[in-house]
Order: C-alpha cells, then sequence, then structure tokens
C-alpha cells in the first residue's frame, strides 16, 4: 500500500477548524512512519496536546507532567493521550526518553495539522497574568536551560515561534474540548483537561524521577 500523500491545507477561520479535514493531516510516528491524524485517534476519547518544539523548556515540562499520568492509569477508561510536535519525527524518542514520557506521540513537521486547526504560528497579545502549574523553571533558568539543549541538540527541533493547543475529542468524533495557546504558557492546566475526559486529577506536587537536561 502506497503511503498517504502529503498535502498542503490552507489555514481554517480562527473560529473553527473542520474534522474531516484535520482527519486527512498526515503525522509521522517515532520510525517516520505516515499516519492519518483518524487513525491516530480512532475509536478512543484523545487528548491531544500540540507542543511548541522539543528543545523549549515550557514545552519539556508540560510533557514531564503528562508522563505522571502512566498508561496503567488509563486502562478501562478508552481514553488516550496523544502529543504532537512541530519537530521532525526522529527527535521523538529522544524527547520521550528525556521526559519519560510513554503514552503516543507524532510530528507534523510541515505543521500541515497545526495550520489546519488555526493554531498561532507566532506569540498573540494577551491579558492573562496566570502562572502554569506545569512550569517549574524560573523564566531566566528556563532560557539558560533551552539555550544549553539547543546547543547540545545542534538542529532545529520545530519551530520557536508556533503556539500550540489542546483538543480533546471523544471516540464518537465529537469535540468536547479546544484552546489554541496565544503564548508558550497559556497551555491548558493537565487536570482540567483530565475532567473534561472524565479521569481522575493527579497530584503534580508529588516526587516523580524526570531526567533532566
Amino acid at each position: 500500500m502506497e503511503p498517504p500523500e502529503e498535502v498542503e491545507i490552507q489555514r481554517l477561520p480562527e473560529s473553527l477548524f473542520d474534522l474531516a479535514t484535520v482527519d486527512q493531516c498526515i503525522l509521522r510516528d517515532r520510525n517516520g512512519q505516515p499516519t492519518t491524524f483518524k487513525s491516530v485517534r480512532d475509536g478512543s476519547t484523545c487528548i491531544i496536546v500540540f507542543i511548541r518544539h522539543f528543545v523549549d523548556y515550557i514545552a519539556k515540562e508540560y510533557v514531564e507532567d503528562f508522563s505522571k499520568i502512566f498508561p496503567r492509569h488509563l486502562e478501562g477508561s478508552n481514553v488516550k493521550i496523544i502529543v504532537i510536535g512541530c519537530a521532525p519525527s526522529r527527535f521523538i524518542a529522544p524527547f520521550c526518553d528525556e521526559t519519560n514520557f510513554e503514552h503516543s506521540m507524532f510530528c507534523d513537521s510541515k505543521r500541515i495539522i497545526h495550520k489546519c486547526l488555526g493554531l498561532y504560528d507566532y506569540p498573540q497579545n494577551s491579558l492573562s497574568n496566570e502562572v502554569s502549574p506545569h512550569v517549574k523553571s524560573t523564566a531566566f533558568s528556563g532560557f539558560f536551560r533551552t539555550v544549553w539543549r539547543g546547543i547540545k541538540s545542534q538542529v532545529e527541533q520545530g519551530d520557536s515561534l508556533q503556539q500550540g493547543g489542546q483538543l480533546i475529542i471523544d471516540q464518537d468524533g465529537k469535540i468536547l474540548f479546544f484552546h489554541r495557546d496565544s503564548h508558550p504558557l497559556d497551555h491548558t492546566p493537565i487536570n482540567d483537561l483530565l475532567h473534561v475526559a472524565n479521569l481522575p486529577r493527579i497530584d503534580f506536587l508529588c516526587n516523580f524521577p524526570i531526567k533532566d537536561v
């Protein structure tokens, strides 16, 4: 069977998106194999998290907290957690190893699905002053962590201006929740996402071994 062809898709109006079009978007797994978004999400309620890039300390610490939800905690719930980045797919395995992330991760290096969903491709002005419960580093230390990880990588692992988002779709294709991040710290708290998916809250203050830079 021929792999699905990647096609440029025009950005939809910011207020909406067409799931049938999004379902046709191509993602790549850690082995670089293509799959459609529909194949990734079909049959389960999916908490889908779009992150900026794999070097960014904010994205890394957000995913680290998702790692505290072990796959066994989702058994019997028919819920999947899926992270989608905009880096080349070869960086998925190292990033999962760094963050102890054991759920599904895919990449959209051409940012086709990002455009289709209307995710912002640069930071927006925001009146929100909320502090993310998932970012542990200060802006100063986080900046230098990001720079150091970028120096070690020596390769761009995504688009530094691309903003993320969170999407929850149930097994019947109903959109339960959708949020476009207006800036890097504007991600939805994980417990809010778990609540929408009818899952119990997690204590993110508990001690948990995470591999550092």
